[in-house]
Order: C-alpha cells, then structure tokens, then sequence
C-alpha cells in the first residue's frame, strides 16, 4: 500500500511539475499579449510618438543582450532553480512599474525588467521541457506554444471588452502582479534538475569555451537566423497590428485592438490543429507551404483597401504562421540535445538585431509613414522561404 501511495504521489508531483512548466508560457504570453492591445492607449494617454513607441519595444531587448546569453548559460548549471525564481519575482515587480507609472521612462524601465527576467523564468522552464524528452522537442514546442496563444488571445479580448465598459488598462498590469506572486510560490516546490549540468560546477572559462563551440555549429545557427527572421510575422507584427489598424486603415481603438484578437484567435485555432498535425506531417514541409501562402497574404493585406478584408488576411496570416516558432525552436533544440541552456544563450545573442526592429520600424514609420514601414516585415516569410534546407532532416537525438 505504500508503495501504491509513493507511486502516485510521484505521478502528482511530475504532473504538478510539468503543468507549472507550460503554465508559465501562458502567464508570460497573456502579459506580452496585454503589451500589444494596450499600445494604442498607451500612445495616447502618454502622448508618445512612434520614435518613442519604437524604443519601448526595442530597449528592452538591448538591455537583454547582456543578461540574455548570460542566463542562458549559467542554465546549464546548478542554478538553474534560483534563475527561474529570480525572474518571476522580478516579473512582478515589473508588472507593479506599468500598472503605477506616468512617464515614459517609468514604463521603458518596467518594459526592460519584464524582457529581462522572462528570459530566466520562461526561457529556462521551456528548456526544461525540452531536457525531459528531446526526441520530441517539435511536439512539447507545439504544445507550449497552444498555451502561449491561449494568453496572447485573452489579453487583447480582455482589453477591448474592458475599453467599451469604460474601464482603464492599468488595472490589468496590477493584476497579473499579484498573478506572479502567486506562481512564485508555485514554482518554489520544484526542482531543475534534467538538464546535464545540473549536479555539477562549471567554471566562466569552461562556459565561454562551450558558448564558442556553438557558435560555430552552422546547422545551430541556421536555425537560430531563420528562427529570429520569421519572427518578423509573429511578434513584430502582432506589436503593430493595433497600431496599423488604428493609424493606417482608421478603425476606431476598440476596433483596433479587434483586429489584434482576430490574429491571435486565428493563431490559437492554428496551434490547436498543430499538436495533433505533427504526429502526421514533416515541420519542415508545413514551414514550406505556409511561407508561400503568409507572403501573399502579407501582400494583400497592405494593398488592399477594403477594411473587412485586412480583418480576414490577418487572420489567414495568424492561422498560418502558428507552426513556425514551435517547429524552428523544436529544430534548434534538437541540434545540441540536453544542451538546452546553451541553446538559450545562442539564441538570445541571435536576437541582437531584432531588437532594433521595432526602434527601425519606428523611425521608418515617422519618416515616410506607417504603411510603409510595415513592408519591412515581410522579410519574415521570404526568410523561410529562401533559408529552410532542401534536403529532409531528422529531429532523432
């Protein structure tokens, strides 16, 4: 009998475990998905310019060069436990910042605290996922992006819902503070420990000697370039949707953020129907089709000026650029197996010249207007279209 007991107590304790893991991909994408639908207000209630638009979106990152590579590879170690706790509670207190802040500066240094410690308490938990079954790296990707979409869903639902009750959006901020307070204490009872640093010291050298192996794997950097391209259809343009909708196509705000929660529930709809489609059909080949058809999308959805139909090529393209960051990440990770905080660290260095995107996109947009800076982004499926291998690959480990 205590046997039966030890037995299922461990199984609660892996699925307690496992389940805390993703549920930290939906706080932290219910927070950055409430950052994109608040843009709009947050322009006109501080009275920003796009300059200034462009450098809340940016500087965080820059400040993330530093700390990024940094966490990435002190995950490969024995601290990997305190990284992850450390950056939920510096989570919260940036939540705290945007909820409370009147000034531009105030909501840039939150912005960066938030960037920052989502690569510990995010990166580091996805990493662990991964170190538990590498052989499936595509498919956990998948399913922790469901959950990410989940969050970048709500958050523009919650906003718009929220804007015609006439209520304000620092509340939310306020909110999700006490939100990672609570997933502090969640994350405190568990352990890291599948990575294979995990039960021994590594010194400075010993890292930054591994860090220089990985940089010049070109199949690890392959996937880290393409990976960082592509994000120009996910990330970088979900930041603009509001704003595109609102400046450019001239839908009120709550429309506006509509449009946001039209990409994202399509997204959502696209990471529900990839979990079970990758136990069918090659990444790779999905990347392929799906390139094509967001680059015509993308096309269309500038050059047209019927306003319904924007509606319908945003969500064509959130439906089918749901694949590509669980299936790059998945490849990525399957380059070096239980070699994840590596693969953070190579990543996030990888990620120095998307920073400047939205500080670029910015500039463009203040010099010759928004439309057109938005052709910028149509890099992301041209990347995939020009950078995937010809050949077929194996994710086996």
């Amino acid at each position: 009998m205590r046997t039966w007991f030890a037995k299922l107590d461990a199984r609660y304790s892996a699925w307690l475990f496992i389940a805390t893991l993703y549920g930290v991909e939906l706080l932290d994408e219910l927070i950055y998905g409430l950052q994109g639908a608040i843009l709009p207000y947050l322009k006109t209630d501080l009275a920003l310019n796009y300059t200034e638009i462009g450098l809340l979106l940016t500087s965080p990152g820059l400040v993330g060069i530093v700390g990024s590579p940094l966490i990435g590879l002190l995950g490969d170690t024995h601290h990997r436990r305190a990284l992850v706790i450390g950056g939920i509670i510096a989570t919260a207190m940036g939540l705290l910042l945007v909820g409370i802040g009147q000034t531009f500066w105030l909501i840039l240094f939150a912005f960066s605290i938030l960037h920052v410690a989502s690569d510990a308490y995010v990166n580091l938990p996805q990493a662990t996922l991964i170190d538990r079954d590498p052989a499936r790296a595509e498919q956990t990707m998948a399913r922790w992006t469901l959950l990410g979409s989940i969050g970048v869903m709500i958050a523009p639902l919650i906003v718009t819902a929220l804007f015609y009750l006439g209520y304000g959006w620092r509340g939310l901020y306020l909110s999700l503070a006490g939100v990672a307070g609570v997933y502090t204490a969640l994350l405190l009872r568990q352990r890291f420990d599948t990575h294979t640093g995990a039960e021994k010291r590594t010194s400075p050298r010993a890292m930054f000697c591994n860090l220089l192996t990985a940089l010049h794997n070109r199949e690890l950097l392959r996937w880290v370039i393409i990976t960082e391209l592509s994000d120009l259809m996910l990330d970088k343009l979900l930041e603009v949707t509001g704003l595109y909708f609102r400046d450019v196509v001239g839908v009120d705000l709550g429309a506006a953020s509509g449009a946001v929660a039209v990409f994202t529930l399509a997204f959502l709809i696209g990471n529900a129907l990839l979990v079970p489609a990758l136990e069918k059909i090659a990444g790779v080949r999905v990347l392929r089709v799906s390139a094509v058809v967001v680059l015509a999308a993308y096309i269309a959805l500038i050059v047209v000026p019927i306003v319904w139909l924007k509606y319908a090529l945003i969500a064509v393209i959130g439906f089918a650029t749901s694949g590509w960051f669980p299936i790059l990440r998945g490849r990525t990770y399957a380059v070096l197996p239980r070699q994840s905080g590596m693969i953070v660290a190579v990543t996030s260095l990888g990620n120095v010249w998307s920073v400047l995107v939205p500080l670029i996109v910015g500039r463009v947009a203040d010099v010759f207007g928004l439309q057109w800076a938005m052709w910028l982004l149509a890099l992301g499926p041209i990347a995939l279209i020009v950078g995937l291998p010809r050949r077929p690959q194996t994710t086996d480990c």
